[in-house]
């Protein structure tokens, strides 16, 4: 399968927000053991962030990582880039046949939480995070998990 290396996608939120590949990872090569994507999420001609795609249907896909991550630079927080990210991530979600999507954060991350609730995610439940998970170390005991359903 491949997938575009750009995938514009516009909301009269905010300017267009274009993702552009930058990483496609065989199984083999990926940090997360499966096949995977990063893009830059782009808006008005500037990197504002990263979003990630991961084919994996394994416990730490489902509850602890997701199979959906992104990050948005602290100087673009607050005007919905995230949100446009995932929505712009969609049709590749769904060619994947990845229905639902899972994704997750910390129980104190309320920046992703009110995206998430914003993108009409449920909140399934919180679960904990095994001492063996690498960012248990750093402090992390518990994740929440949101399920999102393809229109």
């Amino acid at each position: 399968m491949s997938l575009p290396s750009a995938t514009p996608f516009h909301d009269d939120r905010a300017a267009c927000v274009e993702l552009v590949l930058h990483t496609a990872y065989s199984a083999a090569g990926s940090p997360w053991g499966v096949r995977a994507w990063r893009w830059h999420i782009v808006a008005g001609g500037i990197r504002v962030g990263t979003i990630s795609l991961r084919n994996g249907h394994t416990h730490v896909f489902t509850h602890l990582l997701g199979q959906i991550g992104f990050a948005v630079e602290a100087a673009h927080r607050g005007h919905g880039f995230a949100g446009l990210a995932v929505r712009a991530l969609l049709p590749e979600v769904a060619r994947l046949g990845l229905d639902p999507v899972w994704i997750t954060t910390t129980p104190d991350n309320a920046a992703c939480r009110r995206t998430l609730e914003g993108l009409g995610c449920e909140l399934v439940e919180e679960v904990p995070v095994p001492p063996s998970y690498a960012t248990y170390s750093r402090g992390e005991r518990s994740k929440l998990r949101y399920r999102l359903a393809l229109p």
